[in-house]
């Protein structure tokens, strides 16, 4: 019985801390994006350069080629690149990193006008 309640217990701890965690990383402030050619890749650092930003790519950075998966090996200085970022501290996160004919468009100029 007893290990049942401490299992229990651990799994809603469990629960509550990655709860704690998704709503904090809902909360870090969004940039606007970066759109332009990249400009550096550097794969020790994990980090690319568009537009003059320094912008960190991690395991959950989805990069896109034309619209099919990629790598962070893969990215080509000189690409044109549209980058959805976040900010965590002084840091620029990148959520996504799209090249190739997807990129082509600067994320403003696909909104529609009302």
């Amino acid at each position: 019985m007893i290990r049942i309640l401490l299992s229990l217990l651990g799994a809603i701890a469990l629960t509550y801390t990655a709860t704690q965690a998704s709503a904090a990383d809902k909360k870090a402030p969004k940039d606007a994006g970066t759109y332009g050619k990249i400009t550096a890749v550097d794969k020790e650092a994990k980090t690319i350069t568009v537009a003059g930003k320094v912008i960190a790519v991690d395991d959950t950075t989805v990069i896109t080629d034309s619209g099919k998966p990629a790598k962070l090996t893969e990215l080509k200085v000189g690409a044109d690149a549209t980058v959805a970022t976040f900010k965590l501290g002084d840091k620029l996160i990148a959520t996504s990193i799209k090249t190739g004919t997807v990129a082509a468009v600067p994320p403003s100029a696909t909104k529609k006008k009302k």
